[in-house]
C-alpha cells in the first residue's frame, strides 16, 4: 500500500499543473454551460455557446494564469487569448455540426448535452496542449 502511494504521489506530483488545468476546467465548464444554457432561451445555440465560452474565458483566464501557469504579463494574456480564439472556433464549429447535421436542427435536451460535452472535451486537450507549448509554466522556462 505504502508503494501506491508513493507512486500516486509521484504522478500527482509530476502532473500538477494539467490536475489543476483540468479542476479549474470542471469549474469553468460548469458556469458555461449553466450560462449557455440559459441563453439559448433567448438566442441561437452558437450564440449561447458563444457567450458561455467567453463568461468561461474570464474567469479561466484569472485562475490559470495565476494557479498554473504562474504568468500574469501581457505575453501571458495574449498567448491565452491567441489559443482561446482557436478553441472558440473549433467549439463553435462542432456545436455547429452537431446542432445542424446530427441533430437536424433539435432543441432538445440531449442535442444540447451532447454537441455541449464535445465542444468543451475537445478543445480542452486543444488548448491545453497549445498553452504548454506556448506559455510553459513557470519552473520550465
Amino acid at each position: 500500500m505504502g508503494k501506491i502511494c508513493t507512486i500516486l504521489k509521484s504522478q500527482i506530483l509530476s502532473h500538477k499543473a494539467f490536475l489543476l488545468y483540468g479542476i479549474i476546467s470542471v469549474f469553468v465548464t460548469l458556469i458555461d454551460v449553466l450560462t449557455c444554457r440559459i441563453c439559448e432561451i433567448w438566442i441561437s445555440s452558437v450564440t449561447a455557446n458563444t457567450v458561455g465560452v467567453i463568461t468561461g474565458f474570464v474567469i479561466q483566464y484569472f485562475l490559470t494564469a495565476r494557479h498554473v501557469y504562474n504568468k500574469n504579463n501581457i505575453k501571458s494574456f495574449i498567448v491565452f487569448l491567441w489559443t482561446f480564439f482557436v478553441g472558440l472556433i473549433f467549439a463553435n464549429s462542432i456545436v455547429y455540426v452537431f446542432r445542424t447535421f446530427v441533430f437536424s436542427g433539435s432543441d432538445s435536451s440531449l442535442a444540447f448535452l451532447v454537441s455541449k460535452g464535445f465542444s468543451i472535451v475537445l478543445p480542452f486537450f486543444l488548448m491545453y496542449f497549445l498553452r504548454k507549448k506556448f506559455m510553459p509554466v513557470a519552473n520550465n522556462n
